[in-house]
């Protein structure tokens, strides 16, 4: 290792300063001759140059490009300096000291430097090493086991190898190094940041799934879908989306808590968010729940959609017991029915807890808002005074946990924006009734108006964006943003933007800066700027400091990837969609073949490229499967080199079909087997996916058989031996398959008698007097002589049919097997194994398991 080599480097500086002193201590060791003054200082010099040298080659003021190391300036120096250091050290003190001291400022110290400045190198090499390994998952645009641990392979090496970069000596050379190594590893890792984290929460949601925890894994589904809306890659995206959204339908949505902590609001706190509205299904609509001896007044969902807030007319009754119900037909926000019965729950009210003001806010009109903790009685004696000035709140005619302080009333005692007030509330009771609970008194500092600014805004960010971008992200929203708040320079030329573009969606806190092509020299791929953003103001004219930062751009030499294929119906297009923007030209049409399900190629024409797609007409393409094959140089890109496209091959499917597929769920005839009949062809991935089935709210077995007819409109769905214990009606439910248009059933239900698919098993053999009485685990039904059920053997000598009998005994879970003679199972270890030719079956018909074996011993 590099650090390695620089520790023994020093270790041998030391050998050679200690052996130079013992040198100079015994003036008569024969090993080093006295130096005269003239040769010592030919040698300084020499070393001095040397050093020289090294100090340039380790500046981006010399010829360092943060890249290359210097070994021949280094190994020169450093020969040169020990040269000269044993020829000082023979040298009387008075001369030693001063050149001592000038190796050491103006050789040593450099070779110093310059080992840090390699030992960045190398550090930088590293990260740029785990940097690849993630960007290359990234081309693939693939989120993966292998994505995650790249992705924290590398912000593990940015953390571990920072410290080596910042040893690097030189502003500018430090933040060519940091600029090459880490912030362009940095852009990598953020990336994949959101996407690595929203998989984590996804993979920890499976597992609690896999574990029966549902509160658990849903609170993993919600982390991730707060991540999910910053993942900027569509193909990821869609993946992430499809898969959480297969996790969040794989369990059934329920009641997990009904509560009051206030007496005219009860909470139902669902697992799932829930259907918003007043629909018949909707978790909204006050006929769905119901509380006894009281009158809903409305009911609300909060903004996660988990908990529906029932408000009521009037008042529970404090230690009075109430029962809250819950109706079965409330759906889920993917429309799946809550419960196939009403859910009811009961409790006793009960309420000590005084009202308090959870906040107080500036409206927009200038009115100050104060908010209680719950609702408060419109007959309280409120008192509230600001600035030690009494106000007087808009009239409040109804119960209710917000009142307001109108905007007159604060002009008439002076308030002013953007100043902090005391304020005291007081006289607040709740509605308990007959013993409301009175607040305590509230006393604290409000700012009026708090849109009122006096700090300073402030770059967050300047980065690359792409090779002739740069954007830049400030603290807070801008008055304007423009070409003159920026000086860009690359060496003593001064580059002027095309276009300063607010990204921000105007909220001017977001710039792109755009660059002339011209920025890149004649065969430069790649340039250092220094951009300086200053004079830069927010709303209330406050000006931010100029900020400097030297960014490196890098020419996009990258072909154009392609990403995914669609059938736009509305259009009635096919788009070829590929990871970024290309050149808006029609595309090469020689270079792009279409072929049919009949393997016949056919005619076809092109538009212009729009954004990151080929568009290609489909009005005169019958539906249908079609195979596109698209050479090299298509189409190209919208990059300074205008890259062609690689060569790629993809199927698209027209059909202008957006019917939604039907399913009726059948009875079998065989054991533990329901059959899906479908209005129209489906797609076999997703008819087949055990996820799409559940039957009594579980999912199917992962090992259950799919048989599929020849049309693909009926599948045959076979659950594993001893999944079905008891034959009975079960709820069976079918979600999520699509015809061949992509089109989406909707959740389907339907109770379907399902038959006992369990085996018996024989559980123990023994013996009974002269006979052997077996015993299964569950009744039993014998329909012929019963000898091809079992092998049996008497001290490994096997038993012939002919040698006994087979009966089933009155209890219907035993078979009693009596010899021919009375001795043949009164001595010898026996062993009996059920066979595979077996007969004896249940009441449901299923054959008794084969090849259990139980020994019987002497």
């Amino acid at each position: 290792m590099l650090g390695d080599r620089y520790m023994s480097k020093k270790r041998t500086l030391k050998v050679l300063s200690a052996s130079a002193i013992a040198a100079s201590a015994f003036v008569t060791a024969p090993s080093i001759e006295a130096a005269s003054v003239s040769q010592a200082e030919k040698l300084v010099k020499t070393a001095k140059d040397a050093g020289t040298v090294l100090k340039w080659a380790i500046s981006i003021e010399g010829t360092a490009d943060g890249k290359t190391r210097p070994w021949a300036a280094y190994n020169a120096a450093k020969s040169a300096y020990d040269k000269a250091l044993k020829a000082v050290n023979t040298l009387p003190a008075a001369q030693k000291n001063r050149y001592l001291a000038e190796l050491d400022q103006e050789v040593k110290l450099h070779i110093t430097r310059t080992m840090f400045y390699i030992d960045a190198i190398t550090a930088g090499e590293k990260i740029k090493e785990k940097q690849q390994t993630l960007a290359y998952q990234q081309d693939l645009d693939i989120i993966n086991d292998q994505t995650e641990r790249a992705y924290h392979e590398l912000s593990n090496e940015i953390r571990k190898q920072a410290i080596l970069l910042d040893r690097v000596y030189g502003q500018t050379t430090r933040d060519l190094i940091r600029s090459h190594y880490k912030q362009s590893a940095e852009k990598v890792r953020d990336a994949s940041k959101y996407p690595v984290t929203v998989k984590m929460e996804l993979d920890l949601a499976q597992k609690a799934l896999a574990d029966k925890d549902s509160v658990k894994a849903n609170k993993h589904i919600q982390e991730a879908k707060s991540y999910l809306k910053y993942i900027d890659n569509t193909v990821i995206k869609k993946y992430l989306t499809d898969r959480l959204n297969t996790l969040e339908t794989s369990y059934v949505p329920k009641v997990v808590n009904v509560s009051a902590a206030e007496p005219k609001r009860i909470r139902v706190e669902f697992n799932k968010a829930m259907l918003s509205g007043s629909g018949t299904n909707g978790a909204e609509n006050t006929s769905n729940y119901s509380v006894s001896g009281r009158t809903i007044k409305n009911v609300t969902l909060t903004n996660d959609k988990k908990t529906a807030v029932i408000e009521l007319y009037d008042s529970l009754y404090t230690s009075t017991s109430y029962t809250v119900t819950v109706k079965r037909n409330i759906q889920s926000a993917n429309y799946e029915t809550l419960s196939t019965a009403d859910y009811t729950s009961s409790f006793t009210f009960s309420d000590k807890q005084k009202p308090t003001v959870s906040t107080i806010t500036t409206q927009a009109n200038g009115n100050v808002e104060i908010k209680f903790s719950e609702i408060i009685n419109s007959g309280s004696s409120l008192s509230i005074t600001v600035d030690g000035k009494a106000v007087t709140t808009n009239s409040v005619y109804s119960d209710t946990d917000t009142v307001i302080v109108p905007k007159a009333e604060l002009d008439r005692i002076g308030l002013r924006k953007g100043r902090s007030y005391s304020i005291v509330v007081s006289g607040a009771k709740d509605v308990v009734v007959y013993t409301p609970n009175t607040m305590d008194t509230y006393r604290s500092n409000f700012m009026y108006n708090p849109t009122a600014d006096s700090v300073a805004p402030g770059v967050r960010t300047l980065q690359v964006k792409d090779e002739k971008t740069i954007t830049v992200e400030f603290t807070e929203t801008l008055d304007a943003f423009t070409a003159s708040n920026l000086v860009i320079m690359k060496g003593n030329t001064t580059i002027r933007p095309t276009t300063v573009k607010d990204v921000s969606n105007g909220q001017k806190t977001k710039f792109d800066i755009e660059l002339p092509a011209s920025v890149y020299g004649t065969n430069e791929n790649s340039v250092w700027l220094n951009v300086q953003v200053k004079a830069y103001k927010d709303l209330d004219n406050n000006t931010g400091s100029t900020v400097d930062r030297s960014v490196s751009l890098t020419k996009d030499l990258n072909p154009p990837q392609f990403v995914s294929s669609f059938f736009d119906a509305n259009k009635n297009e096919i788009h070829l969609t590929f990871n970024k923007p290309l050149k808006a030209i029609a595309p090469v049409t020689s270079k792009i073949t279409i072929y049919d399900s009949n393997d016949q190629s056919i005619k076809y024409t092109v538009k212009t490229n729009v954004d990151n797609k080929l568009v290609i007409d489909a009005k005169s393409i019958p539906d249908g499967v079609y195979l596109i094959n698209v050479a090299d140089g298509a189409v190209k890109d919208n990059t300074l080199s205008q890259n062609d496209n690689r060569a790629f091959s993809t199927t698209v499917t027209k059909k202008t079909d957006s019917v939604k597929p039907q399913v009726t769920l059948l009875e079998s005839t065989v054991n533990g087997q329901f059959k899906a009949s479908f209005s129209e062809a489906v797609n076999e991935q997703t008819a087949t996916s055990p996820a799409n089935y559940t039957y009594d709210g579980s999912t199917l077995p992962a090992n259950t058989t799919f048989t599929m007819s020849a049309d693909k409109r009926l599948v045959t769905i076979t659950l594993p031996e001893g999944t079905i214990t008891t034959t009975k009606t079960f709820n069976l439910t079918a979600r999520n398959v699509k015809d061949l248009s992509d089109n989406v059933m909707n959740v389907y239900n339907s109770n379907i008698t399902l038959k006992d698919n369990t085996q018996p098993v024989m559980l123990a053999a023994a013996r009974d007097n002269n006979t052997i009485k077996i015993t299964f685990s569950e009744n039993i039904i014998l329909p012929d002589s019963g000898q091809s059920n079992f092998s049996i053997a008497v001290d490994n000598q096997q038993v012939t049919t002919g040698q006994y009998t087979v009966r089933v005994s009155s209890n219907q879970r035993d078979i009693i097997i009596t010899p021919g003679s009375d001795d043949l199972f009164a001595t010898g270890k026996i062993t009996i194994q059920t066979t595979s030719s077996a007969s004896i079956r249940d009441g449901a018909g299923n054959l008794i398991k084969d090849g259990i074996t139980k020994d019987i011993p002497q």
